[in-house]
């Protein structure tokens, strides 16, 4: 069956499973990462093929600082793209913010931050750049990539946060890209980020990688003992004890996995140095992989004569954002929205988060108690590429229908 066919027929079950349950509470957030160098994909992924109807605010990633506090980063050189992007979305009234920094990209910060004219300049340079472009707030993403971080880099973080949210006019959001785990979290202020962050969007992604001494769960919802080494329940946990409150909380979906050479699953030794990020797109295009689902972190893995892959597919996804919507946290965001795009089917993984999202009665997603079970591979259900349990297989974790199992 071809990827389009599974995918409509992955949304027409998802939308019989949820129907029938109503809830009271508002829709959440739906946040997607836009890539400025998705024109450079084979086939390109340009502003025009962003589903923006499914979201509520779409990020373009990314802008930085120059040293000197002026602004770099293709938009910034170009905003043609930009500007359509604003024009496409507004017109379905989905809002459009730009990310600042990103993950190998926030070197300049500490020594623009850290100086009161540079900072100040930058400021100026950012307010003035969402009002040329009509831009309806910012998302800092600056990514430290050393631990220890020094406190006066946390300094120059708080006083950048705290000047901005002065600096941008009354109805402008300022949100955060945000470590999940006590790692990175904590060198930051928690109480700055409450008093001048409209959401906190924790990146709950590359929880696993090449760092780790075994191939783990890279996006798990629930602890996993020996196959997790954090989890969204974990994070939600530790940023609440550090006073960030439930309905600023937004939490990451990868639309990527982890590739691990010489794995066989969850928990076992890898290949080091062969870990990388696989976008879904390609993982559901390698006929290799036999597919499984943990019920225990709802997290889905393939496994092949090579290796193992970690990542999120639509059922997982509906799952987790079902999570969010029914214990009132702000919403999901996804990293990012060119990684489950494919040419004539869309973007499963949205369409999915899209679905489990919505407000109305006919279109609820019954909770989905976790599971008990402690064993992964024995007691997993093998599914699909898009998360449909292979007929034969008994399910752990399905969408309940009119309450029944």
């Amino acid at each position: 069956m071809s990827n389009k066919n599974l995918c409509k027929k992955f949304l027409a079950g998802l939308a019989f499973a949820i129907a029938g349950f109503s809830t009271a509470s508002a829709t959440p957030l739906f946040i997607g990462y836009y890539p400025d160098w998705g024109k450079w994909h084979k086939p390109a992924y340009t502003v025009d093929k962003v589903p923006y109807e499914k979201l509520t605010h779409v990020l373009w990633s990314f802008i930085t600082p120059n040293t000197d506090g002026s602004l770099k980063g293709d938009a910034a050189d170009d905003p043609s793209a930009l500007d359509s992007m604003v024009t496409l979305a507004h017109a379905v009234g989905t809002k459009v913010i730009v990310s600042l920094g990103g993950g190998g990209q926030s070197e300049n910060f500490v020594p623009v931050a850290s100086d009161d004219a540079l900072r100040g300049k930058f400021i100026e340079h950012l307010v003035q750049f969402v009002a040329d472009h009509n831009l309806d707030g910012l998302d800092m993403d600056w990514e430290w990539e050393y631990n220890p971080v020094p406190e006066a880099d946390t300094i120059a973080y708080s006083k950048l946060l705290t000047e901005l949210r002065a600096a941008l006019p009354k109805g402008k959001t300022l949100s955060a890209a945000l470590p999940c785990s006590q790692y990175y979290g904590k060198y930051f202020t928690p109480e700055v980020l409450v008093a001048n962050l409209d959401w906190f969007g924790f990146m709950t992604y590359d929880m696993t990688g090449d760092w780790d001494d075994k191939a783990m769960f890279d996006s798990p919802l629930y602890p996993h003992e020996g196959y997790t080494t954090w989890s969204w329940e974990q994070t939600r946990d530790y940023w609440k004890k550090r006073g960030v409150p439930t309905e600023k909380m937004v939490f990451g979906i990868p639309s990527f996995g982890f590739q691990f050479e010489g794995a066989t699953g969850p928990g076992t030794n890898f290949t080091k140095g062969t870990a990388k990020q696989v976008p879904y797109k390609d993982i559901v295009a390698n006929t290799e992989w036999e597919y499984f689902f943990d019920s225990v972190s709802v997290e889905p893995y393939g496994v092949s004569s090579t290796g193992y892959v970690t990542f999120e597919d639509p059922h997982s996804s509906a799952v987790k954002s079902r999570w969010v919507k029914d214990n009132g946290y702000a919403g999901i965001m996804v990293w990012e929205v060119s990684h489950d795009y494919i040419e004539g089917t869309g973007n499963p993984i949205l369409d999915s988060i899209a679905v489990a999202l919505q407000d109305d009665s006919t279109t609820a997603i019954r909770p989905i108690r976790k599971a008990r079970s402690t064993a992964t591979t024995k007691n997993s259900v093998k599914v699909d590429a898009l998360g449909h349990r292979i007929r034969g297989e008994r399910p752990i974790i399905l969408l309940d229908i009119g309450g029944k199992r």
